[in-house]
């Protein structure tokens, strides 16, 4: 029984992976389930052993799945302390960075975040995405009451704003990331250069 409780689990794993790098790939609209089975290497039924239908599908694959700030938060904290607009650059650049580099982060991106329009307007998803971006927004607003602390900011500027202004950046970014090739464009020079010119707008003189 615990044999098959794994297998079973192992299978959807595979399932939420597959569907995460198809619909990334090809949009979730040309990506059928019963394709989602076949590259998975399962039959069509034991997807719906699994997951209802799609929208079920996503809600799962969203609960599991999210882009690096946590990790390169942690990866700050001690910086933080020391110097917080310095750490808050260098954790935008390296989240940034890490979603135009790694696979994984990339699909979950291109999947939940690029192509928002086209997810299915469903409740309990649209709550899972709206709770990782204020959640995002708290881990800048952590860098930003630090430097407001260290005198860093300037005075008449407000912490919220200043955290949707470097979210933003990032999927503008992003966006542009897309559109160009590599021949077109040097990557960490574009995320440096967008970071730092952020930076510099709000520092107190």
């Amino acid at each position: 029984m615990r044999r098959t409780r794994e297998e079973a689990e192992q299978t959807r794993q595979e399932l939420l992976t597959t569907a995460m790098f198809c619909y990334a790939e090809h949009g979730i609209n040309n990506v059928s389930l019963k394709a989602i089975a076949a590259e998975a290497g399962v039959t069509h039924g034991a997807f719906y052993w699994h997951f209802k239908n799609r929208d079920d599908l996503l809600i799962a694959l969203a609960q599991v799945v999210d882009l690096p700030f946590e990790q390169h938060l942690l990866e700050q904290l001690q910086a933080i302390e020391q110097n917080a607009l310095e750490a808050l650059r260098d954790f935008m650049v390296q989240v940034t960075l890490d979603v135009m580099n790694d696979r994984h982060s990339k699909a979950v991106y291109n999947l939940f975040y690029s192509r928002q329009q086209m997810l299915p307007d469903v409740e309990d998803l649209n709550e899972i995405l709206d709770q990782n971006v204020q959640e995002w927004l708290a881990y800048i607003d952590r860098f930003l009451k630090q430097a407001r602390k260290q005198k860093q900011v300037k005075k008449k500027t407000r912490n919220q704003p200043l955290a949707q202004m470097f979210l933003a950046q990032m999927f503008g970014v992003l966006a542009l990331d897309m559109r160009l090739t590599p021949e077109e464009m040097d990557q960490k020079a574009l995320v440096e250069t967008a970071f730092d010119t952020l930076v510099q707008g709000i520092a107190a003189d």
